[in-house]
């Protein structure tokens, strides 16, 4: 397997480097905030009203980078011993919230009801993803996750094309299959009563597609001032257009167009990515805080909209204490289980 060179993530934030994805990330978890906080009722101009949907679509993206990172770069290669690294890595990174908040969940429903809100039949799809279309009954966001967790099972078979040093396997074999997938959306859709918005690793696809192959497009790049923000021009001008979109024409958002649209933009904002080598500035050092906090803050919020549904009608306060949330499930959840990760692949 390849390792292609590339300055890392890691080195990045040592040499006191910005993250650029980590960013969006932030961004695009607080814009579901503020859309289920009363967004999808227009409060704000259209063109600057980031749907859900858009947001989640991004992340989609970002991860499908991320994961494409890993074994792009050699982190992970091709064998038993790294293959379970990954896998054990992705249960630490995605698991120790999912499993905290499904739990207080689990309790806060059952104080409400006087009994368990799960049957013994709902835990594998409740608590393992075992299902296709996900649904959550105790946190309705974490569709998002059961996603996450079939593309992770996916990943090392979707990567296998992008370790090739020939372009007409690295690059084309991909978005081949990325234009299948858009195929397959307008087949389900028009013959199989499916929806564009669908809930399934399936519908989903294309997204962690254009994350990946934009990963191996920008295996080589080198940090270059024009490409950087032509290519973060460029992506925020189509984000603007899907808001537009999904806001004033709505078949168009819900149809291949917006599909591929989202995807574009994700595709340009790794662009600007590997081209950014921004300083840790205190507004950007904020932004990057609240990307490290946006799984939480993503999940943190799902449960105060189920467990008081008041907080929905109030912006400031449903931010705030899903942030705060995120915050101490970030330094007393997610980062003990971050270091049994690094201990986890030092010992092997």
């Amino acid at each position: 397997m390849m390792n292609l060179p590339s300055q890392r993530p890691e080195l990045l934030r040592e040499a006191g480097k910005s993250d650029l994805l980590l960013i969006v990330r932030g961004i695009a978890a607080l814009s579901v905030v503020l859309w289920h906080a009363g967004g999808y009722l227009r409060p704000y101009p259209d063109w600057m009203n980031i749907p859900g949907r858009t947001a989640v679509w991004l992340f989609f993206g970002i991860s499908g980078y991320v994961i494409a990172y890993g074994f792009v770069h050699g982190r992970y290669r091709m064998n038993a011993i790294d293959l379970k690294d990954f896998y054990v890595n992705r249960f630490l990174r995605i698991y120790p919230i999912f499993f905290a908040l499904t739990l207080l969940g689990w309790a806060t429903e059952a104080l409400k009801v006087g009994g368990s809100p799960l049957s013994l039949e709902d835990i594998p799809a409740q608590l393992f993803a075992i299902q296709f279309n996900q649904n959550y009954v105790l946190n309705g966001v974490f569709w998002t996750l059961g996603i996450e967790l079939h593309f992770y099972l996916l990943a090392p078979l979707l990567v296998i094309p992008l370790l090739s040093e020939q372009r007409s396997r690295y690059l084309w074999g991909p978005v081949c299959l990325y234009f299948a997938s858009i195929l397959w959306s307008i087949f389900a859709f028009k013959k199989l009563g499916w929806s564009f918005d669908g809930r399934n690793i399936v519908a989903c696809i294309p997204h962690f597609l254009a994350g990946m192959i934009a990963c191996r497009m920008t295996a080589y790049v080198q940090s270059e001032v024009f490409r950087l923000w032509s290519a973060l021009f460029l992506a925020i001008l189509l984000i603007v257009a899907t808001n537009l979109l999904y806001h004033l024409y709505p078949k168009y958002f819900w149809s291949p167009l917006g599909i591929v649209l989202t995807d574009l933009a994700i595709l340009l904002l790794v662009i600007a990515h590997a081209n950014w080598a921004g300083k840790r500035t205190r507004p950007v050092a904020m932004l990057t805080m609240l990307g490290t906090l946006s799984y939480g803050l993503y999940a943190w919020h799902g449960y105060w909209m189920k467990a008081v549904p008041e907080f929905v009608d109030h912006i400031v306060m449903l931010s705030g204490v899903s942030l705060l949330s995120a915050y101490l499930t970030y330094r007393y959840v997610e980062r003990p289980a971050l270091r049994f990760k690094r201990v986890h692949i030092a010992k092997c």
